[in-house]
C-alpha cells in the first residue's frame, strides 16, 4: 500500500517520507487535505532525517488520488492498514530514478536526495522558493533538470524567464545535465551544463590554498546575472568548450543552444556552425538517434542557420538512409534541391 509519513503545521505540511514501488517518485500536491509546501531534510535518503522527534510524523494512505489521514482509511472490520513506525518500502536511495516535484512546493530541505545515486530526472515547479545544501550528494547520474515557469501566458519571440532557484541548482550538481525551461506545458528553451570538478593546490612556500577547476561546467554556471541566464556569456564560453570538452558535449551544446531561445549573436552563430560543420558525422547521429526532438524540425532551423553544404547534405542523405529514416531524408532533398543545382535522377530510395 503506499502511503507517505508528514509534519502536519496546520496550514501545510511537511514531506517527511514517501513508501511504495517503482523508480519514480510522484509527489502529492495535497496530503490529508492541506497543501504540500516543504520537502524534508533527507526526504529521499536513505536514512530519513531525525530532525523531528516521532509523535510529530504521522501517515497519509493513497485512497482513489488523495492521500488520506491514517484515522480516515482503517475500514471498521478488515484491517490492511499497516501498524507502527515500520511497514512498506521507502522510496530511498538507490530505488529512485525519477522525482517530480507539483505546484504549490515552496522549498527541499537539506540532502533531500543524498545518495540516490540512480537518480537521473527532476521536475521543479514555479512555485519553489528554496533549496537545502547537499541536495544532489551522492547523486552523480542526474541528467535532466525541468523548470516550469507556470501557467502564465506564451512568452514573445525573443523573451526570456528564468525559474527563480535554477542557478541554485546547477550549482548543486557538478555532473553534466541538461536543464529544460518549460512555460504553459511547452519547452521554451534548453541549455546543456557540461560536468566539472574542482581541485586544492597548495602554493608553497607561502602555503596559501588555491582552487583549480576542471572542465567548463564551472564557467558555464557563472552565465547568470541576478539568478537569470544570461545567453551572451554563455555562448562566449563555447571557445573553451571546443578546446576541453568531448564533441559529444560539444554537440549538445550546438543542438540545445540553437533550437529554442533567443538566436545567438552572428559571430557565434557563425563559430558553432563550423564546428558542427567539422563533426558532422556526430551532429546527425544525435539528431536522428534523439527520442524528443522532431529531426525534421531540426534539420530545418539548421538549414536557416545555412549550415548544409553540398557535401554535407549529401553525407546527411546517405546516413538517414542508411537508418530508414523516410521523414529526413525527405527534408533533406528538399533542401538539396533548393539550397543546390539539381544533380540528375536522386539514387537515394525513401
Amino acid at each position: 500500500m503506499e502511503y507517505v509519513e508528514y509534519i502536519d503545521k496546520n496550514e501545510y505540511v511537511i514531506l517527511y517520507r514517501m513508501y511504495g514501488s517503482g523508480g519514480i517518485a510522484e509527489i502529492p500536491a495535497m496530503v490529508a487535505g492541506r497543501p504540500v509546501k516543504m520537502l524534508a531534510d533527507h526526504l529521499f535518503a536513505d536514512r530519513p532525517s531525525e530532525l523531528y522527534k516521532p509523535f510529530q510524523i504521522r501517515r497519509a494512505y493513497l485512497k482513489g488520488e488523495e492521500y488520506l489521514p491514517e484515522e480516515e482509511c482503517r475500514p471498521e472490520s478488515d484491517q490492511s492498514v499497516p501498524d507502527g513506525s515500520s511497514g512498506g518500502e521507502a522510496l530511498a536511495g538507490t530505488s529512485i530514478e525519477i522525482i517530480r516535484i507539483p505546484e504549490g512546493v515552496e522549498g527541499i530541505g537539506n540532502y533531500a536526495f543524498y545518495g540516490c545515486y540512480r537518480l537521473r530526472e527532476i521536475s521543479f515547479p514555479s512555485t519553489m522558493k528554496r533549496i537545502g545544501y547537499g541536495m544532489f550528494n551522492g547523486c552523480r547520474q542526474v541528467r535532466l533538470l525541468y523548470f516550469s515557469l507556470g501557467e502564465g501566458p506564451a512568452q514573445m519571440p525573443g523573451a526570456v524567464s528564468n525559474p527563480p532557484v535554477m542557478k541554485e541548482v546547477l550549482d548543486a550538481v557538478t555532473n553534466r545535465v541538461e536543464a529544460v525551461v518549460n512555460g504553459s506545458g511547452i519547452e521554451q528553451w534548453r541549455l546543456t551544463f557540461p560536468d566539472y570538478y574542482e581541485e586544492g593546490k597548495e602554493n608553497t612556500p607561502a602555503r596559501i590554498i588555491e582552487i583549480v577547476y576542471h572542465g567548463t561546467g564551472y564557467q558555464y554556471r557563472n552565465c547568470f546575472l541576478n539568478r537569470r541566464i544570461e545567453f551572451d556569456k554563455y555562448d562566449e564560453v563555447f571557445p573553451f568548450a571546443a578546446a576541453q570538452e568531448s564533441v559529444d558535449t560539444c554537440v549538445s551544446i550546438i543542438r540545445n543552444r540553437l533550437r529554442r531561445g533567443p538566436a545567438p549573436k552572428e559571430e557565434w552563430s557563425y563559430r558553432y556552425i563550423d564546428y558542427i560543420r567539422t563533426e558532422s558525422e556526430a551532429l546527425i547521429g544525435a539528431i536522428l538517434e534523439d527520442t524528443i526532438h522532431d529531426p525534421v524540425s531540426e534539420l530545418e532551423i539548421l538549414d536557416g542557420y545555412g549550415y548544409f553544404t553540398s557535401d554535407i547534405v549529401d553525407r546527411f542523405i546517405r546516413y538517414a538512409t542508411d537508418k530508414k529514416r523516410s521523414d529526413a531524408v525527405s527534408c533533406l532533398m528538399n533542401i538539396k534541391r533548393a539550397r543546390f543545382a539539381p544533380s540528375g535522377t536522386s539514387k537515394y530510395e525513401l
